[in-house]
């Protein structure tokens, strides 16, 4: 199976050669964005139409707020996720996990993990940083998943797992050694 399409390739990490990677199909992208949407409409009308109060006043900025999510929603999930040699990012340049720093992987029943997705526990934590329907990070913990497909987020998952181990940090090893013998010759 090969990876999906990567929708741009930013300066920064080189995302060209990635081991997995991880996107959102366009029909669930516009489903979800237009369900926010349509939730968003009508609070806002059902604030518009009852009497003036202060629930009305409440229910058109709650309308509001769910539109502005919507928004935000659809701007995250225009991204994919790449997982690299040197760990997982976005293909917008943002840094989820670098490989050396991720200390456990959970895709558990009982985890704390988005919908369709995994836990990634961190050794250092990190800046807090959110990507709904994508991705999110909250010192040591990064949450992948979301809106995404849940078999596939379960191969990136299984695949960062392996690379944890002795084993595949030795594949690391000796595809990098291939890659300089290639560039030499």
């Amino acid at each position: 199976m090969s990876p999906p399409d990567i929708p741009h390739l930013p300066e920064g990490p080189d995302l060209s050669n990635p081991i997995a990677a991880l996107s959102i199909s366009p029909a669930r992208r516009m489903f979800a964005t237009g369900l926010q949407v349509m939730l968003g409409a009508l609070l806002i009308a059902i604030g518009l139409i009852v009497e003036p109060s202060l629930s009305s006043l409440l229910l058109v900025a709650i309308g509001a707020a769910v539109v502005w999510q919507a928004l935000v929603f659809y701007r995250a999930t225009s991204a994919a996720l790449v997982l690299t040699e040197e760990g997982l990012f976005d293909t917008n340049g943002a840094e989820l996990a670098r490989l050396d720093n991720i200390a456990k992987v959970d895709r558990g029943f009982f985890a704390f993990k988005p919908s369709n997705g995994f836990m990634i526990l961190l050794k250092k934590p990190r800046e807090r940083v959110w990507r709904p329907g994508l991705w999110w990070r909250f010192g040591r913990r990064v949450g992948v998943g979301g809106a995404t497909s849940g078999k596939a987020a379960r191969d990136m998952a299984d695949v960062i797992a392996i690379l944890q181990t002795d084993r595949g940090a030795e594949l690391i090893a000796s595809a990098r050694a291939d890659a300089k013998d290639q560039d030499k010759g």
